[in-house]
């Protein structure tokens, strides 16, 4: 009985936050009482969702909400007015105009450092989490889940960060640093 009244309180709490937040955001100006309770509702809503049934009443307290914000962005998209001025037909940079270099050595370094390079470098990261692990005494298996998990985590970070730079110095800066922190490793001959 009290964890059917758990779990019903923090779904009406989750719908409730959903729409207490965007009422709050959609107003011209943001009221600070609105954004404190419904960031109040969602606290209150995964502490019922972990006192019911832990992370997994967590997971579906989040999945009301996010369920709540689907509905309601939905709504505001059906409802808004179609744009006045037609969207423009170049996509961001993708292609140059007519007229314009190709720069095909410059995408091709680009593709290499975020294919290849940064590939290279998350495994090394994974090596040196592996490596880190276990000195501090975790089992192989644990080492190995946590290097499994560091790769492509690492990958997509490090992705990111080079995509994100303006110079050629920065993304190999970005590269060198996960293959140093795995220097140490391949010195001290630790099992791969």
């Amino acid at each position: 009985m009290i964890g059917e009244l758990l779990f019903l309180t923090g779904s009406a709490c989750a719908i409730a936050a959903v729409l207490v937040l965007r009422f709050s955001w959609a107003r011209p100006l943001r009221s600070r009482p609105l954004n404190t309770a419904g960031w109040f509702l969602i606290a209150v809503s995964i502490a019922a969702g972990w006192s019911f049934a832990g992370a997994w009443g967590v997971t579906v307290m989040l999945l009301w909400m996010t369920m709540a914000a689907f509905f309601i962005l939905a709504f505001a998209a059906w409802k808004s007015p179609p744009a006045r001025r037609k969207p423009s037909n170049r996509r961001a940079g993708m292609l140059p105009e007519s007229g314009e270099p190709l720069r095909l050595g410059s995408r091709f370094i680009t593709f290499f450092l975020v294919a290849l390079a940064a590939m290279v470098s998350s495994v090394a990261l994974a090596i040196a989490t592996r490596w880190i692990a276990l000195i501090a005494d975790a089992s192989d298996a644990n080492a190995n889940v946590l290097a499994l998990f560091a790769a492509p985590l690492g990958w997509t970070i490090l992705a990111f960060l080079i995509l994100m730079s303006d110079s050629r110095k920065c993304q190999l800066a970005i590269l060198a640093v996960p293959v140093a922190a795995a220097i140490p490793a391949f010195i001290t001959g630790s099992p791969l």
